[in-house]
């Protein structure tokens, strides 16, 4: 799944004119999706390089293949995410940003799958 953004929010989702972690027509692989009650995210790697939370009202969807890895899990009460199994175990997240070695490496591969399933 692929996104361009279209307009740039904050993290309290209010419009900006400005962003370091997405830029107005950049596309974007969606890493996972996490929705919680009235939040909504996309899991991307921005213009930063760098993995953030975004608001999927600052996307259009350019290409709407769902990659063959994703598995939807909800992790508590009210909460779902669609991601690839590997990053729905419990901890792999805290892993991850933690950098933690194994964490980092199946991320990445992880990662690759999704972009080579719609390049």
């Amino acid at each position: 799944m692929r996104v361009r953004c279209i307009q740039l929010f904050d993290s309290s989702d209010k419009p900006v004119e400005r962003s370091p972690w997405a830029k107005i027509g950049g596309v974007y692989h969606v890493l996972s999706i996490w929705v919680e009650p009235s939040r909504p995210r996309f899991r991307i790697i921005g213009e930063e390089k760098a993995l953030g939370l975004f608001s999927p009202e600052m996307f259009e969807i350019v290409s709407s293949k769902v990659p063959g890895t994703w598995v939807i899990t909800s992790p508590k009460p009210g909460c779902f995410s669609l991601q690839p199994e590997a990053w729905s175990r419990l901890g792999f997240w805290e892993e991850y940003y933690d950098g933690e070695p194994k964490a980092r490496a199946c991320f990445e591969e992880e990662r690759k799958k999704i972009i080579d399933s719609d390049p």
